[in-house]
């Protein structure tokens, strides 16, 4: 499983030195794996590398691959992206490969993590930051697997360092295990983590995280009395609040802030796997970001721009669309207006986690810092609209509508008076485009509804960008393409995998 190669020999090679963001905190000494654990400062940076690295090729193009472009928010002519636009993805997929290689690394590194916090740790390191370190190990190695199991399906658990030297055979654990081992996970993290961190920690996981990744565990599972029980949680925190303005939300300056709830963290213009690369992908045109990137890689569908409600605030600073001005990009120039024939065979591009230029922010070559949102305040929200509507066909419950139309006034919308899960899904499309949510909304549909979602989908393009004359182009998916292949390389090297999945030894 390419686990020699994915354990990283030594993660706290990843620290940076100079800056009070706890990312880049530089270990104190020369580091050796036998004495960087001393103190309560290195043991506190030796958490800081799980929260960017191992996620680097996740977050590079797979999380909009699978969240976006293969549920019908996006289209890409590249011939990996067009596996996942034609619902043909195939066992050699670079794109799926990345993905699955990226969160069995997080993986690693929070199984090193808890090894070496249980056996190298010096007598003179308090308890309190052992259990919080220990604390966001349990929880990034919960998340790659939720991931893992609503991607893959049955994949193997991997739990301990122990297991990459054994000649125990690996195979792939059942479905129900791996939500069972994840929700176990979060449940030590909830244990071990803090309720906040200080100032110098902004962004590193709290208890109101495990709680709200809880709830998405839960919804997904379709248990709403447990899912409303973790966002009740969350809400009556008071920690969070949705920001006033939408487009802040992707803007490097208001990373961390009073709606993030869980976000991996990038380090612009440094090494190569720090940053995040997202943006190179996403601006549709090199103008955009003046440093040799901006491809247009992933484009808004025609489906997604239609999706838009008239008077939607978030369509303006989710895609750009002809004729749309935007005084903060360009701004050597007095900004920037999208040409009036588009800018992609859709004619628009999409404007979310573009920083611009190093004239508009902390730019260099497919590289800024901007956070990648994971888990925000309004997902809560919705999710506890969702869990207290259940299984009706719609609610008029007063906790519901205000959760579900806190949402929709910051969009600039009417509130609605009686909401459906159709309203709510169709809320959460809106919201979390390129956030790579749409397709995790979509597999936990009824599946009938599901395909018949997607295979209307407009995932066609203007043909010579007329508006008038589109060259369509509909796919209906299979039942078999919810779940993706497991990657060749990985079952030609381990044939069990290919075998029914077995159950899970908790006492391990």
């Amino acid at each position: 499983m390419k686990l020699n190669k994915i354990i990283l020999i030594f993660i706290l090679l990843l620290a940076i030195s100079c800056s009070e963001n706890f990312v880049e905190q530089s270990p104190e000494d020369a580091i050796t794996v036998d004495n960087f654990f001393n103190t309560d400062q290195q043991v506190l940076s030796s958490g800081s590398p799980l929260y960017g690295y191992p996620w680097f090729y996740f977050n590079e193009k797979f999380l909009i691959t699978i969240g976006d472009l293969y549920a019908g928010n996006a289209i890409g002519s590249y011939s990996d992206l067009a596996q996942f636009e034609n619902f043909t993805v195939n066992g050699s997929n670079q794109f799926a490969n990345e993905g699955w290689d990226s969160l069995y690394n997080v993986i690693a590194n929070a199984n090193v993590l808890i090894h070496n916090l249980e056996t190298k740790v010096g007598t003179n390191v308090s308890q309190d930051i052992i259990d919080k370190v220990m604390g966001e190990a349990y929880f990034m190695r919960a998340t790659a697997y939720f991931y893992l199991v609503r991607i893959w399906g049955a994949v193997p658990i991997i739990y301990s360092v122990d297991q990459i030297n054994s000649k125990e055979p690996i195979y792939k654990n059942k479905i129900e295990d791996i939500y069972s081992f994840l929700i176990n996970d979060y449940e030590k993290a909830n244990s071990l983590l803090p309720e906040i961190w200080d100032t110098n920690n902004l962004g590193r996981v709290t208890k109101s995280a495990c709680d709200g990744m809880l709830a998405k565990v839960y919804i997904t599972l379709k248990d709403y009395t447990n899912a409303n029980s973790y966002t009740t949680k969350v809400i009556t925190s008071n920690m969070y609040s949705l920001l006033p303005n939408y487009e802040d939300l992707f803007n490097p300056i208001y990373n961390n802030n009073a709606e993030s709830i869980f976000a991996l963290q990038w380090v612009a213009c440094g090494d190569w796997g720090y940053q995040n690369a997202n943006q190179a992908y996403l601006a549709a045109s090199p103008k955009l970001t003046q440093v040799g990137d901006g491809w247009g890689t992933f484009q808004p569908s025609i489906d997604l721009i239609n999706a838009y409600e008239n008077g939607d605030l978030r369509r303006y600073r989710t895609i750009m669309e002809p004729g749309n001005f935007y005084p903060e990009l360009v701004t050597a120039e007095g900004g920037y207006t999208v040409p009036d024939d588009g800018m992609t065979s859709t004619l628009a591009g999409f404007r979310k986690y573009i920083v611009g230029s190093p004239d508009e922010g902390n730019v260099c070559f497919m590289s800024t810092d901007v956070n990648t949102n994971i888990l925000r305040y309004a997902d809560i929200l919705l999710i506890h609209a969702e869990s207290i509507l259940a299984t009706s066909d719609s609610t008029t419950d007063q906790g519901a509508l205000d959760a579900f139309n806190a949402v929709r006034t910051r969009a600039g919308l009417d509130p609605k008076t009686e909401i459906t899960l159709s309203d709510i899904f169709n809320e959460r499309r809106i919201e979390f485009v390129v956030e790579g949510d749409y397709w995790f909304d979509l597999i936990r549909r009824d599946r009938t509804e599901a395909i018949n979602i997607l295979s209307n989908q407009e995932r066609g393009v203007y043909q010579d960008r007329d508006i008038n004359t589109i060259a369509s182009k509909k796919v209906t998916p299979s039942q078999s393409s919810f779940l993706l292949p497991i990657p060749s390389a990985e079952t030609a090297k381990n044939p069990l995998l290919l075998e029914d999945p077995v159950a899970f030894d908790f006492n391990y």
